[in-house]
């Protein structure tokens, strides 16, 4: 009959070991059915005290700039999008009115481009007396790209033309500016649409190289008439 003293050393320390691990499983479950009333928490603890499992990897929190998106790609956030030159045709202000009613408007690569498509070298009879009133830029000293207010009813007179607004791809950006005609000699301008927020206004000047810091890029609505 075989006995232990027989068995080579191999199989008897494989047996060791299986004892060992089965006592540790054993173990195991004694303590997760202990834990049981406390939660599936302290059941996982009990396993992985005993070394039957392992403990779960932490949740990684991602940084600024992961959460955000910011330096994946290298690429920094984009810039305000330059603006393009336009040109509008405004109507007279009548009797009741504030504002002026925007006839036609065109925004082109070039100022040139701009007039072409607004006021046009045919002419219909509403364009027929189309003045300029005034020319703004985007940049100081009359920079590139620029913006120009055309009167569908000839030269300011006391009512004059009033511009609402400036539109998305032109408020807040005006920094220079000059006069159109010289019946159009008194300018107002204003921080918000519709004649709103803080005011500014330049008499007979013919031209304005730099509005100044205060109002640098920060002019959104605009009344332009006759005043001696």
């Amino acid at each position: 009959m075989r006995t232990d003293r027989n068995r080579s050393l191999p199989a008897i320390a494989a047996t060791a070991a299986g004892r060992t691990a089965k006592a540790a499983r054993s173990t195991a479950v004694t303590a997760v059915l202990a834990a049981r009333g406390h939660g599936r928490a302290l059941a996982v603890l009990a396993l992985v005290a005993c070394g039957v499992a392992t403990a779960p990897a932490a949740a990684s929190t991602p940084g600024p700039a992961a959460a955000s998106g910011a330096g994946q790609t290298g690429e920094s956030a984009p810039e305000r999008a330059p603006a393009r030159s336009c040109s509008v045709l405004l109507a007279p202000i009548r009797p009741g009115e504030t504002f002026s009613r925007v006839l036609k408007e065109a925004c082109a690569d070039t100022i040139e481009q701009a007039d072409q498509a607004a006021v046009g070298a045919a002419r219909t009879s509403a364009q027929a007396a189309s003045t300029l009133l005034l020319e703004a830029a985007d940049n100081i000293n009359q920079g590139l790209p620029r913006y120009r207010w055309w009167g569908s009813a000839g030269p300011c007179d006391t009512a004059g033309y009033g511009i609402r607004d400036l539109g998305v791809m032109w408020n807040d950006r005006i920094s220079s500016w000059r006069q159109g005609h010289s019946r159009c000699n008194y300018l107002n301008v204003w921080e918000h649409n519709s004649y709103q927020g803080a005011k500014t206004y330049w008499h007979n000047w013919t031209q304005v190289n730099y509005v100044g810091n205060a109002w640098n890029d920060r002019i959104s609505s605009m009344h332009i008439h006759y005043e001696p």
